[in-house]
């Protein structure tokens, strides 16, 4: 399988970065095709287990008979490859997108698909936090720490990844909705499909799906049939009411990690008295459950 016929991998730093809209766009090329039926795969997330599987298997090899690291890198470019035919079988068109909303198991990436080609979507957390508080129920706090340890295992990867550097994007959702042709232009160039069979005026119009704007009231449901983008659909102002102890907060447990991803933080001081006294409590709180949890796990295994 040459490079311009391996699977296209999506991954989005969380649930509500945009994968679904990234997505969209990519199906819009006539060369592009889901997995079907496997809307969300999760295979990328999961890959630490296949490592533990391929470094288990190459410790009972011995060195008498040859071995060396390429035959280990033999084994785990075989197993990537079992995992791309699975998509791949699963396509009608000559190339298939694998989307996952998640990031975990990312360094291991490149070890299983090393001629891949990988983006990874990234979004404001702030927009996120909101859209997942309106569309799933989830709480600011967990969020808000999982948007942290996700920024950084990106971060991370992005300086890691040295080798790999034509083999992966990281792209801001703000980039791909305020200039959607622009960095199509970009995204298609970079995954080898032809910019000229593509349906860019089909792109500029593409329909919202699965938006949390298109919730009528806290107990109904997501749903994801396509709705008509109207004028004044802005999913990057979901934070404009923030209050200043909201982007301290926010600030305090991302900032870092986001501005290295190239996101401006609104900069607030400590905003004090009542706030201050909350968010030692939320640290605490959070520490505590840190500890705490590995022990419960253990005292729930059978």
């Amino acid at each position: 399988m040459n490079a311009a016929e391996q699977p296209i991998f999506v991954l989005g730093i969380l649930p509500r970065s945009g994968t679904n809209f990234l997505y969209n766009l990519l199906m819009l090329h006539p060369d592009c095709a889901p997995p079907d039926p496997v809307w969300e795969d999760f295979l990328v997330t999961h890959l630490d287990l296949l490592a533990d599987y391929s470094d288990t298997v190459a410790s009972e090899w011995d060195a008498l008979w040859g071995v060396n690291e390429e035959t280990r890198k033999h084994l785990d470019r075989s197993l990537g490859a079992g995992i791309s035919l699975f998509l791949q079988e699963r396509c009608n068109r000559p190339r298939v997108v694998s989307k996952t909303p998640r990031v975990e198991s990312l360094t291991n990436f490149f070890r299983f698909f090393p001629d891949s080609k990988l983006l990874i979507l990234v979004r404001d957390g702030r927009s996120m936090v909101e859209s997942a508080i309106k569309t799933f129920g989830w709480r600011r706090e967990p969020f808000l720490h999982a948007l942290a340890q996700a920024a950084r295992l990106i971060n991370s990867f992005k300086n890691q990844a040295s080798a790999h550097q034509g083999r992966f994007r990281i792209i801001r959702y703000e980039d791909l909705w305020q200039d959607t042709e622009s960095a199509l232009c970009d995204i298609l160039e970079f995954l080898e499909l032809d910019m000229g069979i593509y349906d860019l005026q089909a792109a500029l119009n593409l329909p919202v799906r699965g938006s949390s704007e298109l919730k009528t009231g806290s107990g109904e449901p997501i749903h994801w049939d396509p709705v008509e983008r109207t004028a004044d659909f802005d999913p990057m102002s979901r934070f404009k009411e923030w209050s200043e102890a909201r982007h301290f907060r926010y600030n305090r447990l991302v900032g870092r990690e986001m501005r290295e991803l190239g996101y401006a933080l609104k900069i607030t001081g400590n905003p004090g008295g009542l706030y201050s006294i909350q968010g030692f409590w939320l640290d605490l709180a959070w520490t505590l459950k840190s500890l705490v949890r590995p022990v419960y796990l253990r005292l729930q295994r059978p």
